[in-house]
This record gives C-alpha cells, sequence and structure tokens, in this order.
C-alpha cells in the first residue's frame, strides 16, 4: 500500500515549489549550478537510493532538478522507468532530446550519459560547454547532479573551482578505496571541497567520524573536507536540499547560442 503525504507535508511542498517559481520570475533565470556526485560502485546500491532521495528533495523545494547518469547507476531502473537512451544518441542525431530525458516526476528529470562522457575523454571542456548550453537551454534545469565513477572524475578538471559531493557508505570496507579516489581527484583538479553526506546515519555518529576523518586525512587530502549532514529521515533530505543554496557549487556557463538537437 503506498504511503500518501500528510496535508501538511504536501502544502510544504507546494510552498517551497511556489516560492522558488516565484524567485525565478523575480530575478531572472541564474545559470545552472553543477554538483558533481563522487560513487564507489561496490555500493552502489545504497548510493544510488541516496542521490534519488537527494534529487527528489531538491525538486520538492522547486528547484528544476537534472540528473545525469554518468557512471551507470542505473538511477532510471531504481525508480522503474527504462533508459532506452543515452546522451550520445541524442548528440548524433538518433533522437531527441525528450527521448533521452526521463520524466521522474515534477522538477525531476534523469539523462542517462555514460557513453557521452566516454566518447568526450580527451575534450572535456567542450562537454562541460554543452552541458552548460543544455542546462541552460533546452533541459531547462536549476540544478545539474552529475553522477561519475573515480576514473570519470577527470572530466572535473575542466570545471572552474567547485564542491564534489561524496556520499558516505555505512561499509567501513569502502572508506580506504573512496578516499583513495578522493587523494587522486584532488591532486588532478582544482576543487573547493569534498562535501560528505552520511546517508542512514544518526547525528552523532556522522558527525564523529567526519571529526575523524578531517583530523587523519584532511591535511594528507590538501582540499578541505566539509560537512553536507546526515540523514535518517525525508526531512532531513529536505533540509540538506536547502542548504545546498549556500554550497560553493559551479555555475555552468551560460552560452550566446544555445545548440538544439
Amino acid at each position: 500500500m503506498a504511503l500518501r503525504a500528510s496535508p501538511r507535508m504536501a502544502e510544504a511542498r507546494a510552498r517551497d515549489s511556489d516560492q522558488a517559481a516565484g524567485l525565478r520570475r523575480l530575478f531572472g533565470v541564474a545559470p545552472a549550478r553543477l554538483a558533481p556526485i563522487l560513487v564507489d560502485a561496490r555500493c552502489a546500491s545504497s548510493q544510488v537510493a541516496s542521490i534519488v532521495r537527494l534529487a527528489q528533495a531538491c525538486a520538492r523545494i522547486g528547484e528544476r532538478t537534472l540528473v545525469l547518469d554518468c557512471a551507470r547507476m542505473q538511477v532510471a531502473a531504481s525508480l522503474g522507468l527504462r533508459a532506452r537512451f543515452d546522451l550520445l544518441h541524442a548528440l548524433r542525431g538518433d533522437c531527441n532530446l525528450e527521448q533521452v530525458r526521463l520524466d521522474a516526476g515534477l522538477n525531476l528529470g534523469i539523462i542517462p550519459a555514460a557513453r557521452a562522457l566516454a566518447q568526450s575523454r580527451g575534450a572535456e571542456a567542450e562537454f562541460m560547454a554543452l552541458l552548460g548550453a543544455l542546462a541552460n537551454g533546452p533541459l531547462a534545469a536549476d540544478l545539474v547532479l552529475m553522477i561519475l565513477d573515480a576514473p570519470q572524475a577527470i572530466l572535473l578538471r575542466a570545471a572552474n573551482r567547485g564542491e564534489v559531493i561524496v556520499p558516505m557508505a555505512r561499509e567501513r570496507s569502502t572508506w580506504s578505496g573512496m578516499l583513495r579516489s578522493l587523494a587522486r581527484l584532488a591532486n588532478g583538479t582544482d576543487i573547493a571541497g569534498f562535501r560528505l553526506l552520511f546517508p542512514a546515519w544518526d547525528a552523532g555518529t556522522a558527525a564523529r567520524l567526519y571529526a575523524e576523518l578531517v583530523q587523519t586525512c584532511g591535511a594528507r587530502l590538501h582540499v578541505e573536507l566539509r560537512f553536507g549532514g546526515a540523514m535518517r529521515v525525508a526531512h532531513d533530505w529536505l533540509r540538506v536540499a536547502r542548504a545546498m543554496s549556500e554550497w560553493e557549487l559551479l555555475r555552468l556557463p551560460r552560452p550566446q547560442t544555445v545548440r538544439t538537437f
């Protein structure tokens, strides 16, 4: 049996969405923000669930949210959606953007892009420019959540300084591999900081682990570790989604002309 949101929750979501739409009308549409999310295939199922909850929370507060799945994390499948096309198919003219973008609910779209990113290897700057053209043009997004695994993070070398979001799995066995990935990424890119999220953690345990990571790894990474929040219930995800407006996220460039497909 499906659970329905309480009238109070539904009213809060509508208020957030109306407020975001009202601000866009008053001040115009700001350039889309980019939030890279670094994932680890060894804990894919839990990380996909976390990404979905974050994306849904951003959409609920009125952010037009686009999830760009570059790491084949099967975000669409986790929501019961069938992804027939990759962004690469639209770039080649095999289909149009509307066929690639999957509708995951109000203010939320998903685009598989692993093939497009692989094709752009060696042309990362052009890929970022294209992403800016799409997000600030036909895809009309306020926020792009771009899912990357460690080898794909070379793409961020073409980006200006910004934060990278890192969901921390509860499995301790995955932490050393994730920290090695952070070290490699920090050495090769200009990153403002790693924003650590703690899904399914209680606040006290997350705070202690975060303090331990800062003490043991912060100096070696040469990049600041930042606390993003501990999320155990739906309201916690909404709180994080609202807090993202204060994070140091990259603004995707708005092009002079927008390419259409």
